[in-house]
């Protein structure tokens, strides 16, 4: 299945009446956080295939497009994939609702563990999609406090083995900066500012 992943910024050419052409065959759309519910709606109404998504820290206490399902802290089945999400960020700031603390994102992933150890047990995979807005700790996250990545990512990963993860967050370059990398065995990738990928 095509899946176009999308995050952190509006693009022109997504935004546009062009984008059923563009992207015919696209089975699901995911968002990685902070994006405008508009531009998800329209991309989803264009497209006519489900979408899911997970808030980035920049994004309205609550986020909802219209069509679209909020899968933050939850795992859903969706187009025959067993799909989890948890968005935010590392925590900046003390008002940031979207922004936990290690410990905070530990105790989310902990909540969701269980059901994917159940899947890895009887299919050798927790999951088929990880949708995040931060990266895991050490994997295209940044110094900065608001753009380190997450440990409980590398543990969730680790237990679970997520077929794919996808992210967004860190403003890389294409071509400058690394976008995919390999995590026990499963590929991260980070898809800012868009990114078509196939996942069977």
């Amino acid at each position: 299945m095509k899946i176009l992943a999308l995050s952190d910024r509006t693009e022109p050419f997504i935004y546009s009446p062009v984008v059923e052409e563009r992207y015919r065959g696209i089975g699901l759309i995911v968002g990685c956080g902070d994006l405008e519910s508009t531009y998800l709606e329209y991309v989803l109404t264009r497209l006519n295939v489900p979408l899911l998504y997970v808030p980035g820290n920049h994004d309205p206490d609550r986020l909802d497009v219209p069509g679209g399902q909020g899968i933050d802290g939850r795992v859903v089945k969706v187009q025959g994939l067993w799909i989890g999400g948890l968005g935010g960020s590392r925590r900046y700031k003390s008002d940031g609702i979207h922004q936990y603390t290690e410990g905070e994102m530990r105790w989310r992933v902990m909540r969701m563990l269980p059901a994917m150890m159940a899947r890895r047990i009887s299919r050798g995979r927790g999951l088929d999609l990880l949708l995040t807005h931060a990266p895991p700790l050490g994997v295209h996250d940044m110094s900065d406090p608001a753009h380190i990545g997450f440990a409980s990512f590398r543990l969730m990963i680790k237990l679970a083995r997520p077929r794919l993860m996808l992210h967004g967050h860190s403003h890389a370059v294409r071509n400058v900066d690394t976008m995919e990398s390999l995590l026990f065995d499963t590929p991260v990738m980070n898809v800012y500012p868009y990114r078509v990928v196939e996942l069977e």
